[in-house]
């Protein structure tokens, strides 16, 4: 069968048989795809040193005959993000974005700009970003291309744009912001508050090219806030927890008290 070739980013690892390892990546043109590199464990020039979570790598594969998965011949390491193994906070930051990845992406089904995303907070983080920025920002635009952007400019109730005068809340069934005028008993003790600059970061960081968005300076406490919000929202849409939130260093956020989940029909 013909030998094809294609870049991905390594998601996750899994010892298969004596030597052999499964080897699940985000292609551009594929999708969520999942491979066996037959003999990897004592390969020492086809994958060594180059099989590891979050690498970037162009790889050389043969399609199955009759669906399963791929049979990797080859890989050769674009660029392998050292400095996220070598620092907690970027190392967890890119668990966060690996799982976010696997959990909200369907197998042989390719984005392009989701494979994009992914290689943006890989190198982001390993160039020097601040860790809780970039899982901010990375949540809010995957939840944008997978169809599950959050409403951001106005209050869903009552259509008043967003002002200084009045406080928000994320609602985390919906992902719509309440006002603090017309928000109801069923949603006042629910959602993670979000100030105004808050939002106002928010905003922008939805509308800019993803090449531009480093240059947004965000707080700390703005980080934070983003980040229980829209992973609670993550939480309701998955009907499942995110594990490796709990592992982001996020400091300086307000109460968040979540709805529980509530399946959809």
């Amino acid at each position: 069968m013909t030998t094809r070739r294609t870049r991905g980013v390594v998601l996750a690892i899994a010892p298969h048989a004596e030597s052999d390892k499964l080897v699940t990546f985000y292609s551009p043109d594929m999708g969520l795809v999942t491979g066996i590199a037959k003999g990897a464990k004592r390969s020492k020039h086809r994958f060594v040193n180059k099989l590891e979570e979050f690498t970037l790598l162009s790889i050389l594969y043969r399609p199955p005959r009759r669906g399963g998965l791929l049979f990797l011949s080859e890989a050769d390491l674009d660029n392998a993000f050292l400095t996220l193994r070598h620092d907690y906070s970027r190392y967890t930051t890119a668990m966060f974005v690996a799982e976010l990845v696997l959990r909200f992406t369907r197998e042989h089904d390719p984005d392009p700009g989701i494979f994009t995303l992914v290689h943006w907070a890989l190198f982001s983080l390993d160039t020097g970003a601040r860790p809780p920025r970039i899982a901010a920002i990375f949540l809010l635009r995957l939840l944008g291309l997978a169809g599950y952007q959050p409403g951001l400019d106005t209050c869903a109730l009552c259509r008043r744009p967003v002002s200084a005068e009045l406080d928000y809340r994320l609602d985390p069934a919906s992902g719509i912001l309440t006002c603090s005028l017309c928000r109801r008993e069923a949603y006042a003790a629910s959602g993670q508050v979000l100030s105004l600059q808050t939002i106002r970061f928010l905003q922008q960081a939805q509308q800019l090219e993803l090449r531009l968005l480093r240059r947004l300076q965000m707080p700390a406490r703005a980080a934070g806030e983003t980040i229980n919000a829209l992973t609670a929202y993550a939480r309701h849409l998955l009907q499942q927890d995110i594990h490796s939130r709990r592992f982001l260093p996020v400091t300086g956020v307000r109460n968040c008290r979540s709805a529980p989940a509530v399946p959809r029909r």
